[in-house]
């Protein structure tokens, strides 16, 4: 697996040597403009991500290399343990066999001191048989023959019997004592010749062992060797890193020198087509202003007599009505107070100060006074709004609806019924407003209407 590494190498390095050329064969073309300055800027980045991608991918090699050197280097030394614990099972057969041989040896002279005992006693039995026949003086036919008596004889033949089973049992223990000598001699020798088969296939083991050595020895030396190539790679990406570095920040002073003489000449052309259409918009600008003036003038006016209408019929309703009296439309006042601080219609809005629609009236009654309600109906809302503060609203049906607004609270809830007269609230100043007052909304079939042509 390791073969094609140093191919790898070199070809990596061959890229190396055609990405340099490729920088010097740009940085020949010189620019004239800032656009075509960046032009190139942008390509020598590009360049410099092409070669910190390829040194990225260098230095995965190596990490990889690493890895790899040290998974070799731990492979390595479980073969050297296994060298040595093959090696030390080597030297501790030989001492068993040693050991073995030995015992057998032992063994061995054991096997020959009772073959020698059992010959010497064999001799011994023979001797003393062939002696009393040749002098003829004791022989188990005189024993017999001298008995005196049958019972005498009995006793001899007793006799005779006892010596001759004495002689064959010591016979026969010696053989015995010999075979089992002899067996324990064969089964040390078996035994030995196991641990020899042993030693041999531990050997081969050890000569097994020690060509896997060889050969990690070998793949580490190529290992180190790629490492090497890796790394002599790697320190010419960084240079060429490096040398792209000073070229974009060269490349980046000329951009910035040729942009700044394009901007100067551009904001001296801005400059005088600014002042031109200053000139114009400001012209544009006065008609534009004048006429404004004249249109809110307009409008101003046309408020301020529908203001001056409004007031005269309010004067009039109030000089024939009572509080308590319902109008025509069924609407009573919803407070004791009489006085309109502004009126339905156009206005000029008192916080935003700009031209609006005002779609109540506004009845100046103090603080904390009561609010009731202007007709019996359900309560659809009560809540808080941003333009309107503390509010709630009616419905009347008949398409009817009221909207009380800017209260300091409110006594009843979304559902409630409640009937005409019945307190509701109390005139504060939340929400949008610039004092004490109570906004007073009717509304018919969902449009706004003017309340004061629906009160008494």
């Amino acid at each position: 697996m390791y073969k094609y590494r140093r191919t790898i190498v070199s070809a990596i390095a061959a890229l190396l040597v055609l990405a340099m050329v490729a920088g010097i064969i740009v940085l020949a073309v010189h620019a004239e403009s800032s656009s075509e300055i960046k032009e190139r800027i942008d390509e020598l980045k590009k360049q410099g991500q092409s070669i910190q991608a390829q040194k990225s991918g260098i230095e995965s090699q190596l990490n990889s290399n690493d890895a790899e050197l040290d998974d070799l280097v731990m492979k390595k030394s479980m073969i050297d343990q296994e060298i040595k614990l093959t090696q030390d099972s080597i030297e501790n057969t030989n001492l068993q066999i040693q050991e073995y041989n030995l015992l057998i040896a032992e063994k061995q002279n054991e096997l020959d001191e009772a073959l020698a005992e059992r010959d010497r006693l064999n001799q011994q039995y023979r001797a003393r048989i062939r002696s009393m026949e040749e002098n003829g003086k004791l022989t188990y036919w005189s024993i017999l023959f001298k008995a005196s008596s049958f019972s005498d004889m009995l006793d001899r033949v007793d006799m005779i019997n006892e010596i001759a089973l004495a002689d064959s049992r010591m016979l026969e223990r010696m053989e015995a004592v010999a075979q089992q000598i002899e067996t324990s001699r064969q089964e040390l020798a078996a035994e030995k010749v196991s641990l020899e088969e042993a030693k041999d296939q531990l050997a081969q083991d050890e000569a097994e062992l020690e060509a896997k050595r060889t050969e990690a020895d070998e793949v580490f030396a190529e290992l180190w060797s790629d490492r090497q190539a890796l790394e002599a790679a790697a320190e010419k990406y960084e240079a060429q890193q490096q040398a792209l570095s000073q070229q974009i920040a060269q490349q980046e002073v000329k951009y910035r020198e040729a942009v700044a003489a394009e901007e100067e000449a551009r904001r001296k052309a801005e400059e005088e087509a600014r002042r031109k259409a200053e000139e114009e918009a400001r012209r544009k600008a006065e008609e534009e202003a004048r006429r404004r003036a004249a249109e809110e003038e307009a409008r101003r006016r046309a408020a301020e007599q529908a203001a001056q209408e409004a007031r005269e019929r309010e004067q009039a309703a109030a000089n024939h009505s009572s509080s308590s009296t319902p109008s025509r439309a069924g609407f009573i006042w919803p407070t004791s107070c009489r006085t309109i601080t502004c009126y339905y219609g156009p206005r000029i809005h008192p916080i935003t100060g700009r031209y609006s629609n005002h779609n109540g009236i506004d009845i100046g009654a103090s603080y904390g006074s009561t609010i009731t309600a202007a007709s019996a109906g359900t309560v659809t809302a009560a809540g808080f709004d941003t333009g309107y503060g503390y509010y709630v609203t009616i419905n009347h049906g008949n398409g009817y609806t009221t909207l009380y607004g800017h209260m300091c609270r409110y006594i009843v809830s979304a559902g409630d019924y409640v009937t005409q007269g019945q307190t509701i609230g109390y005139v504060g100043s939340t929400g949008w407003s610039t004092g004490p007052h109570l906004h007073f909304t009717i509304y018919y079939n969902g449009a706004t209407v003017n309340p004061l042509g629906y009160l008494p």
